[in-house]
């Protein structure tokens, strides 16, 4: 969906906006990246797999070791790009529901350092709490279908987020779990270890189309509270 025509005048500010904006953009890129970079990882292990067929029992074997080197490398890359997405999406979902919560209760404009903070990748901890305020609150002009879609999409996302939380516990099993509170001090960028499934795997597609809708909420609510 395309990003929403915002003013920048009245509730919400020009920096607000703007760092709206630029999260919005940067994942939406990042996702369309990241798709790229996960079919090309298959693509080169599949034709790797053909490839072994191929040169099984054969002296020499340099398409096969091509392929093989190839597919290494674009899964390193698919994984680089699949953590800026996280980085930028987690960013957008704080942000987006800091300005859409803040314009509901009707608080004051975020500053700039406010605004630049939230730019930043959150923390476990602090993406479990954004991801807390039930739809019903949030999104209270939407009728009640999408009312209940967009809850359905923020309980997903949290249960995700959850699943992060246990992985991460677990990522030292020489210890017992790591205790909640210390792994939500983490985020997730810096603690998914190079040699294992990242963390973000089965979880990022959630929380990219999550930060993706909530421009047009936060748009939904100017609309309905537009002259009051």
């Amino acid at each position: 969906m395309p990003f929403p025509h915002f003013t920048g005048r009245g509730p919400i500010t020009q920096l607000e906006v703007e760092a709206l904006r630029s999260l919005y953009t940067a994942s939406l890129h990042l996702r369309q990246e990241y798709d790229a970079a996960f079919n090309r990882s298959l693509t080169h292990y599949r034709l790797g797999d053909i490839a072994e067929d191929n040169a099984r029992g054969k002296a020499f074997t340099h398409h096969h070791d091509v392929l093989r080197k190839m597919a290494s490398a674009a899964e390193r890359y698919e994984r680089e790009v699949g953590m800026l997405a996280w980085q930028h999406a987690s960013a957008a979902v704080q942000l987006g529901t800091r300005v859409l919560g803040r314009l509901v209760h009707g608080q004051a404009p975020l500053g700039v350092d406010e605004v630049a903070a939230l730019c930043d990748e959150p923390t476990l901890g602090e993406l479990r709490t954004t991801l807390s305020t039930p739809a019903e609150i949030l999104a209270l002009h939407r009728d009640p279908l999408t009312r209940e879609h967009r809850e359905q999409s923020r309980k997903q996302l949290l249960q995700a987020v959850e699943g992060v939380f246990s992985d991460a516990a677990q990522l030292d099993d020489r210890y017992e779990p790591l205790p909640d509170d210390v792994v939500a001090g983490f985020r997730l960028t810096q603690v998914s270890p190079p040699d294992m499934d990242p963390l973000y795997e089965g979880r990022l597609e959630k929380l990219l189309s999550y930060a993706e809708g909530l421009p047009r909420e936060i748009s939904v609510h100017l609309e309905h509270t537009a002259g009051r």
